[in-house]
């Protein structure tokens, strides 16, 4: 259980490391110009949270239970996790808003399968060293 806990913190610390110097340094601009038009100003906060807290969890458990035998297929599960999550957000975006483009739908889902691979990869080191 413990091995879990800080599995969890150490996912939570890569989305909001990588997370955060994605939209706020390296995509920002990127992400202005193409939602610029339908983005909450300001951000509402108690959504990004939920999602901050509860997508770690979700990622574990479904991309890392039963534990893989390599980072590799960590890395590959956690992925595959990220590309359904970001996927069905921005196809599901890109059905119902006008101004959700091919472009930012690619991008993102790129992002969040890359993020959540980054995230598998923590959580993978922090269970092996404590299971």
């Amino acid at each position: 259980m413990k091995g879990v806990l800080f599995a969890y913190l150490a996912t939570l610390a890569v989305l909001a490391v990588l997370d955060g110097v994605w939209l706020g340094y390296l995509a920002r601009d990127f992400y202005a110009r193409e939602i610029a038009s339908i983005a909450a100003d300001p951000v509402r906060w108690l959504p990004a949270a939920i999602f901050y807290f509860a997508y770690p969890m979700g990622l574990i458990i479904l991309a890392l239970r039963p534990l893989p035998t390599s980072i590799a297929t960590a890395m590959g599960r956690a992925g595959l996790v990220g590309l359904v999550a970001y996927g069905t957000y921005d196809l599901t975006n890109m059905a119902t808003l006008q101004a959700w483009s091919w472009q930012l739908a690619l991008v993102d889902t790129a992002w969040g399968t890359v993020l959540s691979a980054a995230m598998g990869a923590a959580a993978f080191v922090v269970l092996r060293r404590m299971l």
